[in-house]
């Protein structure tokens, strides 16, 4: 056979594979359109242009998402949701094909776009003033089965002009059927880090205000009572809790104009198991299990209602 014949033969191979490759030779957008789209009702959602990224990615622009109607009456209709771009750089389709709960997953929505009514009990209009809000969403997360470790390397929810929470996580001990089995799979999870910041540019100066008037009350008393409850967990704890405390009360403090972000870290020095933060009975045992460190620019304006702890005791020595 010539090199002109074998040339035509592998060519018709090659065409012929790629015809019966099925879905393992989808691309990204391929795969959302069969796994994900075929499920979702006509009309709750669609998008004017799209694209692929590799096998396992997809980008979708110009989206609106159509909430389902909460009641009969027309005035519960949501108003559909309005998002600039949804990109998907990766999401695990091999176990979505098998209708098990993906492995991985890194999301970026950007430009969110919702009235006041986007659908169940939340009224945005009702707590916070504003008859919409722009927002960006993103997810990023993967669990490897093997080592039964679980990272959410971002979770980040920014509330353009109100407000933006960024946390992240390690957890050790996380078994694959995490989700099908959520109580058995997290028997032997522990904490290994977690990081969480907030950052209010003005979305308490706006609800704090709504939910007080809710409850009959006015902005300074609803401080107060929150003040209240934390100093209720500060009395006889050690310095250190009193630390975090009284950062978190100055924090609550300066609700109209926070100095800064709000940060709260977690490290824990040894395994941490949900029993063992079941069978805390202070603010000093939480803690020291999670290895708590709060941090915030501001100072507490009041004066705690307790006094300082007393010194702590010397360790007894163990009798033999």
């Amino acid at each position: 056979m010539s090199k002109f014949g074998i040339a035509r033969l592998a060519a018709a191979a090659a065409c012929v594979a790629l015809l019966t490759a099925g879905p393992a030779s989808a691309d990204g957008l391929a795969r959302f359109e069969k796994e994900i789209k075929s499920q979702i009702p006509d009309g709750a959602l669609t998008y004017k242009s799209s694209k692929a990224l590799g096998d396992d990615g997809f980008v979708l622009s110009d989206v609106v998402v159509t909430p389902p109607p909460t009641g009969k009456d027309s005035k519960d209709k949501p108003q559909p949701i309005n998002i600039k771009t949804v990109t998907v750089d990766h999401l695990d389709f091999d176990a979505i094909e098998k209708k098990q709960p993906p492995l991985f997953a890194d999301i970026k929505i950007e430009g969110i776009s919702s009235g006041s009514n986007p659908g169940g009990a939340f009224d945005l209009k009702e707590f916070t003033g504003l008859d919409k809000v722009d927002a960006d969403f993103q997810l990023d997360y993967k669990l490897k089965a093997d080592a039964k470790t679980f990272t959410l390397d971002k979770l980040e929810l920014n509330l353009n002009g109100l407000a933006k929470l960024d946390t992240s996580m390690v957890l050790d001990g996380v078994s694959a059927d995490v989700a099908a089995k959520p109580d058995e799979a997290m028997n032997d999870a522990s904490l290994k880090s977690a990081t969480l910041v907030y950052e209010d540019h003005s979305l308490l100066s706006k609800v704090i205000p709504v939910v007080a008037a809710l409850q009959g009350s006015d902005p300074k008393a609803l401080i107060a009572m929150a003040t209240l409850v934390l100093d209720g967990a500060r009395a006889g704890q050690s310095a250190d809790s009193q630390k975090a405390i009284d950062t978190l009360v100055a924090f609550v403090e300066d609700y109209q104009k926070p100095k800064g972000p709000l940060k709260v870290t977690l490290s824990p020095p040894d395994k941490v198991t949900s029993a063992q933060l079941n069978d805390a009975k202070s603010a000093d045992q939480v803690i020291k299990l999670l290895g708590i460190e709060v941090a915030y620019a501001g100072t507490r304006t009041s004066k705690p209602m307790d006094i300082p702890p007393p010194a702590d005791k010397p360790d007894t020595p163990t009798q033999k």
